[in-house]
């Protein structure tokens, strides 16, 4: 706190334009870090995807290709139990024969190259018999004894006739042989499949045979060597572009059948992220794993069901984005030294006629008002100049006029006891005529001043805003009673108002203009029967007055020039002031009319003046 304390204290003695120029840099740095940062991350994200896809697609690529090769071995499979020349060799073989040995393995390797030979792939094939091992031995041999003491035999055994894909192994190890455990040789990691064959044959006469109870199921053995298996993923990981690529293939259980680490093949171990794979089948995953964020993509083979991945580094996979890394930084310096510059612009700009205003302040100071700032743009610093040189104007106007304002105060004083003279003279004027005309017996003549006496009276003597209704109402009778004596025969006037009104103060005069209205505009061209109805009630809070007549009414169009103050009018839009100004802008006047259906207007006040929020009109 104590540090931001200071950081305003230095703010508050810095000049305005150099305060705009630090304020627009940070403003403008600030959305150019976040973009900037916001696009790497973002394209951070969509090379890894991208990565995380191509990859996928190499290992399922990988897999199909791997999975069409055993599939065909294990489509070949199937086709020995069931082969006649092979359930007759071993039928009639004669163990403890050799040479019934030799012409059985002689036959049953043309049989296996009938099958397996063409597949260059396959590094070797036996089947093998508790007593003899047949098959092409000229690549590798394998010693009955140790297969059938080994888990391949009981892999096998387990398989009850399916083909049994066995991860890599180490050939010596697993078929116990001791002696060539410390030897160096081509098959000495192997990955293998087992299938117990049980024969079966059908004679010429159709009857189906299968092996005797005295020989034994003999085991199909195919041998591939891990560099077939590893074949696709390595020339992948020789093409790829990243330098920390590794691969792998394990099994369920976690045997490492292959690694682009060799050390680990025919290995135990199950990966941390195993389990999670074998349950998504196929997919990509992203790990930290030995404290390396990884990548790992992946996909479960449909012959084996062994698991295909993989891996490298989130590092690697980004590598691409270090080239992006530095144009962007570079763009981003560009940006803020443009940013500088536009912002020492914008505070000159900003600042300029500020400037003005200030030094034209301090001219009026010393009492020089007649300076005039020139008026540029439309902008809000334009419209403050102009203000500006408008309110100095004022004040040099208001000066001049000071001095003449107080010469012409007694002529003011003078002018209005002149003018307080007028009414009362005017109104001794009409008594006069009054007095003249009932000398000569002139009756009606003598009515009619002497209500316009009243009226003029009346008038002048209440200076307020308002008065009573009563006053209001007797003040419009002796007016209605002028006109029905022009109008002679034609005009009928009915006022109905609840009594509880009398007392409350309504605007002068309110009504009159409308009843004007309807005499002179709608009963004017009526040569008799003009009736004009007059109401007052109250409704809630609030209080109505109509005033209604049969006369020519008004058009739509005439209605809506009145209301927008296109057609000249003075009462109706007076009186619409003063009751908005005296109850609120919820008050008003309501028109209703159709050419020759006559007019209703509708006067809207509130029980008490004042009760409302005066608002101004604009």
């Amino acid at each position: 706190m104590h540090i931001l304390r200071k950081i305003a204290e230095l703010g508050s003695n810095v000049k305005f334009r150099v305060k705009l120029l630090v304020s627009y840099f940070v403003l403008v740095s600030f959305i150019i870090l976040i973009l900037g940062f916001a696009y790497y991350q973002i394209s951070a994200q969509n090379m890894l995807s991208n990565v995380r896809e191509s990859l996928g697609n190499v290992v399922i690529n990988n897999n199909q290709l791997l999975d069409d090769k055993l599939q065909a071995i294990r489509d070949k499979s199937e086709m020995l139990p069931i082969d006649n020349e092979l359930y007759e060799v071993i039928t009639e073989v004669d163990s403890s024969d050799n040479e019934s040995l030799i012409k059985a393995d002689r036959k049953i390797t043309q049989i296996l190259l009938k099958y397996f030979g063409g597949d260059t792939d396959i590094y070797s094939s036996f089947i093998l018999t508790p007593k003899y091992n047949f098959g092409n031995t000229s690549v590798m041999f394998v010693m009955p004894e140790g297969f059938f003491q080994s888990s391949l035999f009981d892999k096998a055994l387990a398989g009850q006739g399916d083909l049994e894909w066995i991860p890599t192994y180490r050939f010596a190890e697993t078929l116990g042989e001791k002696d060539m455990s410390n030897l160096s040789f081509e098959f000495d990691k192997l990955v293998s499949a087992v299938k117990m064959l049980k024969l079966t044959y059908i004679d010429e006469n159709g009857i189906f045979h299968t092996l005797p109870q005295t020989i034994e199921n003999p085991i199909l053995m195919i041998n591939l060597t891990t560099d077939y298996v590893e074949r696709l993923f390595a020339d992948y990981a020789r093409q790829s572009e990243f330098q920390h690529l590794s691969y792998g293939i394990v099994d369920e259980k976690g045997s490492v059948v292959i690694d682009s680490d060799a050390s680990k093949a025919a290995s135990q171990g199950p990966p941390p992220w195993l389990e999670e794979a074998m349950m998504m089948k196929t997919g990509s995953i992203q790990r930290t794993i030995d404290g390396e964020n990884v990548v790992i993509s992946f996909s479960r083979m449909d012959s084996t069901g062994w698991l295909s991945y993989i891996k490298i580094p989130v590092v690697d996979a980004l590598q691409d984005l270090n080239a992006l890394r530095k144009y962007s930084t570079l763009f981003l310096v560009i940006m803020l030294l443009v940013s500088i510059l536009l912002a020492y612009m914008m505070s000159v700009y900003i600042t300029k006629p500020i400037s003005r205003i200030k030094k034209a302040m301090k001219l009026m100071e010393r009492g020089n008002f007649h300076i005039h700032i020139p008026e540029q743009g439309r902008d809000e610093f334009g419209h403050l100049i102009r203000m500006f040189n408008h309110m100095n104007g004022r004040i040099q106007t208001l000066i001049e006029e000071n001095y003449a304002s107080r010469l012409r105060e007694k002529d003011a004083e003078l002018m209005a006891l002149n003018l307080q003279l007028n009414p009362h003279f005017l109104y001794n004027t009409l008594t006069t005529l009054y007095w003249i005309a009932v000398e000569n017996n002139q009756q009606e003549m003598s009515l009619i001043i002497h209500n316009l006496a009243d009226m003029l009276q009346t008038s002048t003597r209440n200076k307020k805003e308002t008065w009573q209704l009563r006053t209001d109402l007797d003040w419009l009778n002796k007016y209605i009673y002028i006109m029905s004596s022009r109008f002679e025969n034609l005009l009928h006037v009915q006022i109905d108002v609840e009594e509880a009104l009398q007392d409350m103060e309504v605007p002068k005069l309110f009504l009159q203009p409308f009843v004007e209205n309807a005499i002179i505009h709608g009963l004017a061209e009526k040569e008799q029967d003009g009736i004009i109805k007059i109401k007052g009630w109250t409704d809630g809070d609030m209080v109505l007055f109509s005033v209604i007549d049969n006369g020519a009414g008004i058009t739509k169009e005439h209605i809506d020039q009145i209301k927008s103050g296109k057609l000249r009018s003075t009462g109706m839009p007076n009186v619409e002031k003063r009751i908005k100004l005296l109850y609120g802008l919820e008050y008003g006047i309501d028109i209703s009319s159709a050419e020759g259906s006559g007019t209703t207007i509708l006067i809207r006040m509130g029980l008490n003046v004042g009760q409302h929020e005066r608002k101004e009109i604009v």
